[in-house]
């Protein structure tokens, strides 16, 4: 079925510009001058967004759903923006990663983000110690003979690869690799970006603080060509700090990212979930272990758009690129991210406040 779209302010190649487009069989396409078409009176319409580290919202986690839970995880995540959703497994018993990364690529997600297992002790944030791992290469095998065709994301501390063997594996089936929950070094950090280590997970959060004497991988990430993901929500790193990124970075190599947790649209009392292996308290907008260790966020990726603008400067296309354009090309997902032909007509219609108005998945309106 053919729909088609005028009178628009088409976010296209890093700049808005009114416009037309058309859909058919689920993807963009041209429009034809004089068909019928739904006027969007002047909206602005942006790709949809593409969250690649999210552990869940609405009391749903992704390392405990059930195939029909997953997909309703998938409309919940859409009526919020984001039409692509990348689940991320948080630490956990293993066939029970693995039975979650099944059941994924059999449900048809294009990928998978597995940030739990394989962490340094010394940096494990909100994972339950007796669910890391060392990093085992033939565990990889495993993973990807449970995801089949299906992209998988590690974030790992790579430090502790002595040989160099887990990333390698990693590699070898053309995956992604993320530092995270590390303790690397600036020099370690910078030989693993070399190596193929490609980003840094939710940075500043879960590595040692730059220390003008040995910056870490903190500075590793900033001074290299890798990408950085950021939590925006202005609890995890302070305005100044994401400013301090924006500065530092090519603004092709930035990702913002929730780390959502299954509190994340959660609206009621103050209360408690487990994720992880560990109790996580919710309070005023944020969620905390016991002792007060942040533990994933509540935040929106639309509201992290919109609060990098504000910490920033940055304009509306850059802001969306780092969460659209810029994760799929991390993850090589070819057909999403950008409102161009043949790709997946996933788009939202936003008003000039900046709050969407409609979502469309595929051509279909949400």
């Amino acid at each position: 079925m053919r729909k088609a779209f005028i009178n628009a302010k088409l976010l296209r190649d890093g700049k808005i510009a009114e416009g037309a487009f058309a859909i058919e069989n689920g993807a963009f396409t041209d429009y034809v001058k004089g068909e019928d078409a739904i006027n969007l009176q002047g909206d602005t319409v942006i790709p949809g967004l593409i969250d690649l580290h999210t552990h869940g919202r609405c009391g749903f986690d992704f390392d405990e759903t059930t195939p029909e839970e997953l997909m309703e995880l998938k409309k919940l995540y859409a009526k919020k923006g984001v039409t692509t959703v990348i689940p991320t497994l948080a630490s956990n018993e293993y066939e029970k990663m693995l039975q979650r990364v099944r059941e994924a690529s059999e449900l048809g997600f294009s990928a998978l983000h597995i940030e739990g297992r394989y962490m340094n002790p010394e940096k494990k944030g909100a994972h339950a110690p007796e669910y890391l791992a060392p990093l085992d290469p033939k565990e990889i095998e495993d993973f990807a003979d449970a995801a089949k065709n299906m992209h998988l994301h590690f974030s790992c501390a790579f430090e502790l690869d002595k040989d160099g063997k887990f990333l390698d594996a990693i590699l070898s089936h053309s995956y992604t690799a993320s530092l995270a929950h590390t303790t690397a070094t600036y020099s370690e950090a910078a030989e693993l970006v070399e190596k193929g280590v490609k980003s840094f997970t939710h940075l500043f959060n879960a590595m040692p603080p730059i220390h003008h004497r040995a910056g870490g991988a903190v500075l590793a990430a900033l001074t290299s060509d890798a990408y950085t993901e950021v939590i925006c929500d202005g609890y995890h790193l302070a305005p100044e700090t994401v400013k301090l990124i924006r500065t530092a970075k090519s603004k092709d190599r930035v990702i913002l990212i929730t780390d959502s947790i299954l509190g994340a649209g959660y609206e009621g009392p103050n209360r408690s979930f487990f994720s992880a292996g560990l109790e996580i308290f919710m309070k005023d907008g944020t969620a905390r272990l016991s002792d007060g260790t942040i533990a994933g966020s509540t935040l929106e990726l639309w509201q992290g758009v919109k609060n990098y603008m504000s910490f920033t400067g940055a304009d509306l296309p850059e802001a969306v690129a780092c969460a659209t354009e810029n994760p799929a090309n991390l993850l090589g997902l070819k057909n999403v991210g950008k409102i161009e032909n043949e790709y997946k007509a996933n788009f939202l219609r936003i008003s000039d406040d900046l709050s969407i108005k409609e979502v469309y998945v595929e051509g279909e309106k949400i």
